[in-house]
């Protein structure tokens, strides 16, 4: 094999049930063709995938992946990709998270980590170079991701390794449970429960070698100048400023913030406003946190005072940002900045996805008002706003308690067993994130068609927020209800065009901040040594897309399955400025014939 430069060239499998581990080395196309990240992920799940049972059975697989991008020098490449079959959806799952644990996944010598089986006792993976060996992890169960890492770091003597890890939720099984530690969040489709299953407490990571680069002076050069273009950008000064928060009364204004269970569109604007970026920036900011190597900070570092009604004590750690304070507080009518702090502090540790912790509260809340369940449960009020309920629901999801064990089975589930399929808002049963196709035409069309379900990282709404793509020849647009042809295409690139970030693997916000495809390119030249263009990032992207789609369509996945919630295609209650998305109907068939599949929505053939 040519010697690589970017990648490793090495991937490791350990199998929790027979105790086995070996190193396998990818063939250089593989690279090639789904660079690294998701792709790398969606290529492992493709190649074993008839020997998957069940998303909890220990037949499935989780990948933990970094990408060619992956190191300290290049900006907001600080995210690992985990993948795997979804036990939220039943399909494919996957989900980033922003730490430098991926980092120091390279610097061991591997691209990724393919865990297989599952032990019949707790355990976690320990990584220091060519040195790999499955550990006990009995002591560590029980415990927050917090105590987890803080514990195995102390039991090691070494603060400097890096782990990943899960809570009480994926213990637990909560199918919505999340991957973490103190630096970022894997919140979405339900990996924490896999590995819960696995009884795979945490994996735990030292890296002891360097990233091979191509022309790492030439790299640190076009970094510099780089650095200062993100971190100076109008949009990076304001994600620093006021976090992804700062889209709070924006989308208000648009119809894009989720308000009673999406049932509403409007909401009081002096509500709005007590949890948006602003407010929190003026009452709890501490300082904004970046993630490893990012110029940019949009994570937000608050304190709250000693006696305080939810932290008597006073608290110093991570705040809420947009999807939480948006699915937590808008959706819920809950406008108590320092009770979602306390929320937000809550699923962090016990290891929540906070956009599906605040859509299956928002369905629940909704079922007691229509009488669906009882409003007085377990000592419970179910209504909407009421902070206290919403934290008590929190902590009995994660521990499966009452009636947290079924609200831990998601939205979809809780829907077929109690009625109200009608406002349950999810797409191949993942939970709706705070962002509305009464919006945004585009999000409508992507939500419909992204490979994990109803998920906003397809991006496809920023031209409409002022950020255009010149190599796609896409401008910055106002026209957000176009119903022209036009929308198919715009969606599909941009799809493309984020499940490379997701490969390479690159934070999404420094799309945002400003890089560009012209800037991938040449990183990718600086760093692998290989010549891109940008028909082939988007060739990758679509060929990453189509892999995922097959998975899916084995699955069961098939057009029945590409539809919007009800609730998304009826009107806002009490808002007539904003519009249904109703032409999806026509587009989706364009849509497929663009991405090369049959009418009923697949895959033909795959280039793999």
């Amino acid at each position: 094999m040519p010697r690589l430069f970017g990648w490793v060239g090495k991937v490791v499998e350990v199998n929790l049930s027979s105790g086995g581990i070996k190193t396998l080395t990818p063939d250089a196309e593989v690279y090639d063709k789904v660079l690294g990240g998701e792709g790398l992920a969606a290529y492992f799940i493709y190649k074993n995938f008839h020997e998957i049972r069940g998303p909890l059975d220990p037949s499935n697989i989780i990948v933990f992946a970094s990408g060619p991008l992956t190191s300290d020098i290049i900006p907001q490449s600080g995210r690992l990709s985990a993948g795997f079959i979804s036990p939220l959806t039943g399909i494919f799952g996957a989900t980033h998270i922003g730490t430098r644990f991926a980092y120091e996944l390279k610097r061991a010598g591997y691209d990724a980590v393919i865990v297989k089986g599952a032990s019949e006792k707790p355990v976690y993976i320990y990584i220091e170079g060519d040195h790999v060996e499955i550990r006990s992890a009995e002591k560590y169960w029980g415990l927050d991701i917090m105590e987890t890492v803080n514990s195995i770091r102390k039991d090691l003597g070494d603060q400097s390794i890096k782990a990943i890890a899960i809570g009480p939720a994926g213990e637990h099984l909560v199918k919505f449970s999340t991957i973490a530690n103190e630096e970022g969040i894997g919140g979405r489709t339900g990996g924490g429960a896999v590995m819960g299953s696995k009884k795979l407490k945490a994996i735990v990571v030292k890296g002891i070698g360097d990233i091979p680069m191509a022309d790492p002076e030439g790299l640190r050069r076009y970094v510099r100048d780089l650095n200062v273009k993100l971190a100076n950008s109008t949009r990076g000064t304001s994600l620093r400023r006021y976090g992804s928060a700062g889209s709070v009364n924006v989308f208000h204004q648009i119809g894009n913030l989720p308000i009673k269970n999406f049932a509403w569109g409007r909401w009081n604007d002096d509500e709005v406003s007590k949890i948006s970026g602003e407010k929190l920036t003026e009452t709890f900011l501490k300082r904004p946190f970046p993630c490893t190597t990012c110029p940019v900070a949009c994570k937000r570092y608050v304190e709250v005072k000693p006696g305080s009604k939810y932290f008597p004590g006073g608290f110093r750690g991570l705040g809420p940002e947009y999807e939480t304070l948006a699915m937590l507080g808008s959706n819920l009518l809950n406008s108590d900045l320092e009770a979602m702090i306390k929320i937000n502090e809550l699923c962090d540790k016990l290891g929540l996805d906070t956009i599906s912790t605040g859509n299956v509260i928002g369905f629940i809340f909704e079922a007691a008002e229509k009488g669906l369940i009882d409003k007085e449960v377990e000592g419970l009020r179910l209504e909407w706003g009421n902070a206290d309920t919403i934290i008590k629901l929190i902590q009995k999801i994660a521990y499966r308690d009452g009636i947290g064990d079924l609200l831990a089975e998601g939205v979809r589930r809780v829907s077929e067993r109690i009625g109200g399929r009608e406002f349950a808002m999810h797409i191949k049963g993942l939970e709706v994130p705070a962002h509305d196709g009464r919006a945004f035409f585009a999000h409508a069309l992507s939500f419909m068609t992204m490979n994990r379900g109803a998920d906003h990282l397809g991006y496809t709404h920023t031209p409409w927020r002022g950020i255009p793509i010149p190599e796609l020849g896409i401008n910055a647009r106002t026209d957000r209800y176009n119903e022209g042809d036009e929308m198919v295409d715009i969606v599909i690139n941009i799809q493309n065009l984020m499940v490379v970030y997701d490969s390479l693997t690159m934070c999404k916000y420094a799309h945002f901040a400003g890089l560009t495809i012209t800037d991938i390119i040449n990183l990718l030249k600086l760093t692998t040594g290989k010549e891109y263009t940008v028909e082939k990032i988007l060739e990758i992207g679509g060929r990453i897309w189509k892999i995922e789609r097959w998975i899916n369509n084995q699955l069961g996945i098939t057009r029945k399955d590409d539809v919007l919630p009800p609730r998304m295609l009826t009107p806002h209650e009490n808002r007539d400025d904003t519009k249904v998305p109703r032409i999806v109907e026509k587009w989706l068939p364009l849509y497929y014939r663009k991405r090369g599949l049959t009418e009923d929505g697949i895959v033909k053939e795959l280039d793999i």
